[in-house]
């Protein structure tokens, strides 16, 4: 039996067959219980492939939040965590493919058995010079199923868009997510990425916690084999299981924020995998975070970067039709629009940006604020339900991923924070 990243009849019938499924679903009754059972279906399948049709799924699965009902969230996201062993990755013959003689000697007891595993590879553990590091492989043929699982998952959202009465483009959406696939099939690009955001953060004088990363190995690292340093730490769910106090919590807390402020407004280069298990957590002996997994790191050049800040103080001190015109001007928005989806899109902006306004008093935004996150929620799905036109935007559905990711997590830290100081980093961010 081949392997089913190299089969691309396999994938597309695949692909085909869920797109079909999905489609007599909504035909057929279009009712809570069907959106569930696309839920289901979408999952299965796109688990079942793993590789770039997976991976898309993950990244296409937190812009349908708003169009399955919350059951059906709940069986999305677990592509956001699936991970398992694959029997078609063997780690000896991908090493004896990858690496010579002379790096193979360099590596010692390695453990071929994966401790993780992820939609793109898995990850084992091995030793250097008697020092502990971990290899990541990349599953077999995965770089020649990207081409088609893109063609064939865009087939299936236009199928969903035209079932649902939307004429969208989603050229420049599969456009984006395809050049983030082929970053993350080439290590080399990761350890790159690595070494530059390992120099970031030991030059910054973090004001929280220290955040640090693993080392790259560039000595032992190919297209298809990372090596890197292994690095101890609990994740942040295991961390918040050890139930610490809201000192802790709020440290924590206020570290992830100050780095995605530096990421974005500061450096313009931003690690954009939100999952929470890319965060370890230490203490030695102060509070310090391990960041994990810079595949999917994007560059976001200055002109960019300002446009972003012009419309945060446009949401902040303008007229809804000025944060309109604004919205369109960068691509948020398509003009075609609705008038009620328009005021529904600036009332949702309005209510993502208020946690940075409310305080003037020193008043703090309370993270585990249900009534938030449900009127965040009710808008956002009377917003996707009116939209016509505009697709999920691609310029900013990778850095969205990223702060989405980072809410979530602070959610789960159930800390209440005074957010000005990081509005005022925004309005002073040397942008160049």
């Amino acid at each position: 039996m081949g392997s089913i990243f190299n089969s691309q009849f396999k994938r597309t019938f695949e692909l085909a067959k869920m797109a079909t499924k999905i489609g007599l679903k909504e035909l057929s009754s279009g009712d809570i219980q069907s959106r569930i059972e696309q839920a289901k279906i979408l999952t299965e399948t796109l688990g079942n492939l793993r590789g770039a049709a997976m991976k898309a799924g993950q990244l296409l699965s937190l812009d349908l939040d708003d169009y399955f009902p919350p059951e059906a969230i709940q069986i999305l996201s677990q592509l956001q965590n699936q991970a398992f062993e694959s029997p078609e990755l063997d780690l000896a013959q991908v090493l004896k493919a990858e690496l010579t003689q002379d790096q193979l000697r360099l590596l010692q007891n390695i453990n071929y058995k994966p401790f993780a595993a992820a939609s793109m590879g898995q990850v084992y553990k091995a030793s250097v010079s008697g020092n502990p590091v971990v290899i990541k492989a990349q599953y077999p043929h995965l770089e020649q199923s990207i081409e088609n699982d893109i063609k064939a998952l865009k087939r299936l959202m236009s199928t969903l868009c035209l079932l649902t009465g939307r004429s969208m483009n989603l050229e420049h959406l599969f456009v984006e997510i395809e050049e983030v696939l082929r970053q993350e099939v080439n290590y080399l690009n990761e350890a790159q990425a690595l070494s530059n955001f390992t120099e970031l953060f030991e030059s910054h004088a973090w004001k929280y916690a220290r955040i640090r990363t693993p080392k790259p190995l560039h000595h032992l690292s190919t297209n298809k084999v990372l090596c890197l340093t292994y690095e101890q730490g609990l994740t942040l769910k295991e961390w918040i299981d050890t139930r610490p106090p809201v000192e802790k919590r709020e440290i924590i807390a206020k570290a992830l924020l100050e780095l995605y402020v530096m990421e974005f407004f500061e450096w313009g280069f931003v690690q954009t995998d939100p999952n929470p298990g890319n965060f370890l957590i230490r203490q030695v002996p102060e509070l310090e975070i391990v960041a994990l997994d810079f595949g999917a790191s994007r560059r976001y050049p200055p002109e960019f970067r300002k446009n972003y800040v012009e419309l945060l103080h446009s949401i902040r001190s303008t007229s809804p039709e000025k944060i309109v015109q604004t919205a369109v001007e960068f691509g948020l928005l398509d003009s075609r629009e609705s008038e009620d989806a328009k005021m529904v899109f600036v009332e949702l902006l309005k209510l993502g940006m208020s946690p940075f306004f409310q305080n003037a008093n020193g008043q703090k935004f309370d993270f585990k604020n249900d009534k938030f996150a449900k009127e965040n929620a009710r808008l956002s799905r009377q917003l996707v339900q009116s939209l016509k036109y505009s697709p999920p935007p691609h310029k900013l559905i990778f850095l969205h991923r990223k702060l989405g990711g980072m809410f979530a997590a602070l959610r789960k830290l159930e800390v209440e924070l005074d957010l000005r100081e990081y509005w005022d980093q925004i309005e002073t961010a040397d942008i160049n």
